[in-house]
Parts: C-alpha cells; sequence; structure tokens
C-alpha cells in the first residue's frame, strides 16, 4: 500500500526574506511524522502576487502530487502563503478537497481552513483584495528604485549609471524608434535590436515606453529621478509617446490579443486541445485544430466563445442558492466562534499563571514591567486582543448578514467582467467545439441550485 506524503509548504516573496518565522511554525507539526512521510517545499523569491499558479513549479510540483492521491497533509503558515489571488485559492481548495488532503495553517490564531466553499471564499475575497494593495505599493518603490533595470549599473549610493556596454546600443535603439514611420519600419526596428541588445520585441516595446530611462516616474505628475541617469530627455520620450503612436497600439494590441487565450477549448472531433492563434495586423484572435486527417478545420473566434461562456455564466449566477449561503454562514460562525473561545480561556489561564510569577519573582513589585515574564504577558495578551477582533469581525461578517450574499454576488459579476480566465474554470469544466455547435459541461458547485451538467449552444441557443 502506497504511503501518503506530510508536505510542509512555506513562500517568502523575496530572496532578502527569512523562511525562519515559517520553518518554526510548522516544526511543531513535523516533529508528528517519520522523516521518511515528510516532503519539504520551499518556495524562495515567489510573489504570490506577480506569478500566476502555472509560473511556479513547486507549486506545480505539489499539485501534481495532489493529482496523484501521494499526500494526505498540507502544512502552511497562513492561506497567503499559498495563494494572493481569490480564484487560484478556491481552485486548489477545490482540488484539496476532491483528494481528501487535510489543509493545516500552522500560524499562531490563523483561522483554519474549513470544508465551506462559501467561508474559504470569503477569506480568499479578503487575502485577494490585501495581495492588490501589496502589489500597488511594491510596484511603487520598484518604479523608482528597481533591484535590476536593463541598460543601468546599479551603484551602493541607490544610483543608476549607464551601462558602459550596452549604452550607446540603446541610445541608438531610442533614436531609430523616433524615425519609425510605419509598422513595418517598426518591426524592422525590433529585428535589429532583438540581435544586438539579446532581448525580445516585447521587451524592446516595454523599454521604449517606460519613463525611468528618461529618468522620471509618470504615474502620478512628473516626479524626477535624481539617482537615475537618463538615456533621452522627457520631452524626447513624450515625443517617442506620441509622434509614434504606432509603438504604443503595436504593443496595446498584442496584448489584448494575447490577453484573449483565455479559455482552452477542446476540438469535438479530435478531442485534444485546440491551438491559439492571432493576428495583430487583422486584430484578431482565434482557436483552431487542423487535424485534417480526421476531420476538417474547426475554428472559433475567441469574441464568439466569450460571449458563449458568458451566456452560461450569467445563467449559473442566475442560481447563487443565497438561503443556503446563509445557513451554512450562521453555522460556521458558530463553530469557529467555540473554537476561538476555547483558544481565548486558554490564554486567560496562562495569563493568570504569569501574573502569579510575575509577583513571586518581584517581591517589592518595584520593576515589574522590566521581567522577562511581563513580555511574555504582553504577547498574550497582544494574541488575546486579536482573537477578539477576529471575532467580532467574523460576526458581522457572517451571522445572519444577508449583506455577505450581496457582496459575494456582487464580487462574482464584478469579477466576471474583469477575470473571465479565472471566474470561469469555477463553473464550466470543458468546452467541446464542434462545427456549428459548442458542449459545455459545468463543474459542481455547492451554493448552485438548478444547474444542469451539459449544455448545448447551437444556433444562437443554449439548450
Amino acid at each position: 500500500m502506497k504511503t501518503l506524503k506530510v508536505v510542509a509548504h512555506r513562500r517568502i516573496s523575496t530572496e532578502s526574506q527569512d523562511l525562519r518565522m515559517q520553518e518554526s511554525a510548522d516544526a511543531p507539526y513535523r516533529e508528528q511524522h517519520p522523516s521518511n512521510q515528510l516532503v519539504i517545499i520551499n518556495e524562495h523569491g515567489v510573489s504570490a502576487n506577480k506569478l500566476s499558479i502555472k509560473d511556479r513549479p513547486k507549486m506545480q510540483k505539489l499539485i501534481k502530487m495532489i493529482k496523484n492521491n501521494e499526500v494526505k497533509v498540507l502544512y502552511t503558515f497562513d492561506r497567503s502563503r499559498l495563494f494572493r489571488d481569490f480564484y487560484e485559492a478556491n481552485l486548489f481548495l477545490s482540488l484539496c478537497k476532491k483528494h481528501n488532503v487535510k489543509i493545516i495553517f500552522t500560524s499562531s490564531g490563523h483561522q483554519q481552513a474549513s470544508d465551506s466553499t462559501l467561508i474559504e471564499g470569503v477569506m480568499n475575497i479578503v487575502g485577494d483584495i490585501e495581495g492588490e494593495n501589496i502589489a500597488r505599493r511594491s510596484a511603487e518603490a520598484r518604479k523608482r528604485f528597481p533591484a535590476q533595470k536593463f541598460g543601468y549599473e546599479k551603484k551602493e549610493t541607490k544610483q543608476y549609471i549607464k551601462d558602459s556596454v550596452k549604452s550607446a546600443i540603446i541610445i541608438d535603439f531610442f533614436k531609430e524608434l523616433a524615425e519609425v514611420k510605419s509598422v513595418l519600419e517598426l518591426d524592422n526596428v525590433l529585428t535589429k535590436y532583438k540581435k544586438l541588445l539579446k532581448k525580445k520585441p516585447d521587451d524592446l516595446l516595454k523599454l521604449a515606453t517606460d519613463p525611468f530611462y528618461a529618468g522620471y516616474d509618470l504615474s502620478n505628475g512628473e516626479n524626477k529621478l535624481q539617482h537615475v541617469e537618463p538615456y533621452l530627455s522627457l520631452k524626447s520620450f513624450k515625443d517617442l509617446q506620441t509622434k509614434n503612436v504606432m509603438i504604443s497600439q503595436y504593443a496595446n494590441k498584442k496584448t489584448e490579443l494575447l490577453n484573449e487565450n483565455t479559455f482552452e477549448p477542446y476540438c469535438g472531433k479530435c478531442e485534444k486541445p485546440m491551438k491559439f492563434k492571432f493576428s495583430v495586423l487583422e486584430d484578431k484572435a482565434w482557436y483552431t485544430c487542423s487535424n485534417q486527417s480526421n476531420h476538417p478545420k474547426i475554428l472559433l473566434s475567441t469574441q464568439d466563445l466569450t460571449c458563449v461562456v458568458n451566456r452560461i455564466l450569467d445563467k449559473a449566477l442566475q442560481e447563487l442558492d443565497t438561503s443556503k449561503i446563509i445557513k451554512d454562514s450562521r453555522q460556521y460562525f458558530n463553530n469557529m466562534r467555540k473554537v476561538i473561545h476555547k483558544e481565548l480561556s486558554a490564554i486567560t489561564r496562562k495569563k493568570e499563571q504569569l501574573r502569579q510569577r510575575i509577583i513571586l519573582e518581584n517581591d517589592e513589585l518595584t520593576n515589574w514591567r522590566d521581567s522577562p515574564t511581563y513580555s511574555e504577558l504582553s504577547k498574550l495578551e497582544d494574541m488575546q486582543q486579536q482573537l477578539l477582533k477576529e471575532v467580532n469581525e467574523k460576526e458581522e461578517l457572517l451571522l445572519d448578514n444577508k449583506e455577505l450574499t450581496i457582496l459575494a454576488t456582487e464580487y462574482l459579476l464584478k469579477s466576471k467582467q474583469k477575470n473571465l480566465f479565472s471566474l470561469a474554470p469555477m463553473l464550466v469544466e470543458r468546452l467541446d467545439i464542434y462545427p456549428g455547435k459548442i458542449n459545455i459541461t459545468m463543474s459542481r458547485f455547492d451554493y448552485l441550485k438548478h444547474l444542469n451538467n451539459q449544455y448545448v449552444f447551437k444556433g444562437g441557443n443554449l439548450y
């Protein structure tokens, strides 16, 4: 019989951070298992705000183990160590639930994982919002003081000096861009400097639209970066953006088309994933299967597929069972309150023991605040206040709060517009494309009342 593994997962966003706090938090849990059952997964310098799940190799390894039914318990510090993205977090939770993997958070006082789709969804919404705030603040700092910048040497004084090897080529690149008058000329310049600077065309386009090379941060007004040696003047940079509109248009259009690759449809004939293709000049993107040995060519525009998926998601969200959400949230809060009150009682007993020790150790009670025991007492009081704050916040959020259903519904509807790629996999399991019709297989979801497992879209109608 196969021995199931116990995984201790940790993650730090930058190489300068330390894993020791997370290691010490999961140490008592690791000691409960034989070493041959234990798997350590450390993600160093991995930002959950900037990298999606497919760009995190260690997380892909963990997911593969779970899918292969090799894991029984996953220890991690808190929810934010796994994911910052609401949808990725929910998909991962569903995967663990499907394969009977228990998730335990090792951070003191952190609310443990539950089987409730609703509650975990709410917790992940909070994490998503917090992650966006962190990402915004980090992005602002990186704009002015990036860890590395192509074409620059960063000094210990935090001054950015032109790279003596690349500077002449970069200056020529900006000069030639300023003379571009057609898309063909733009392609020629990008092809030339792709070889000279060993940078992808997309990276060269980003370089051409980055005000850092003019020594400015333009995200909120015109802020001159005194610590940056510019490659071109602010006026030349602005002229480059306005005179050569095709540069930004080319880059934006390509990005827009690539972002339309939001699904993974399958060919209904040969059952293989369809290929995504696009054309900037034609302003079109589509999915296609050209397995001509088995069937004629099948082609569907991303625009048409998006319309179909939107239709089915609208239907799904209309079936949201708000009464079940309220019932489950009430029950979950009561269970959670019992756990927290038990922790509060334990803290209260420990505090009383510490107070007695302080009195015994300091007969005159003149320097009692200098006692090491007082520091320990202060930490317990902070922990107690945090738990009280948490239970009050959860009570306001979960207990008979019908605004919760409004929040969940509005969030899902807004996210459908903003991030269709992340919401669709939660509800749509598979899309099979045939000539003239689309078969849609729906995922099971706890809070959808009357949603069928299969739908067919044909002739503009959903069956």
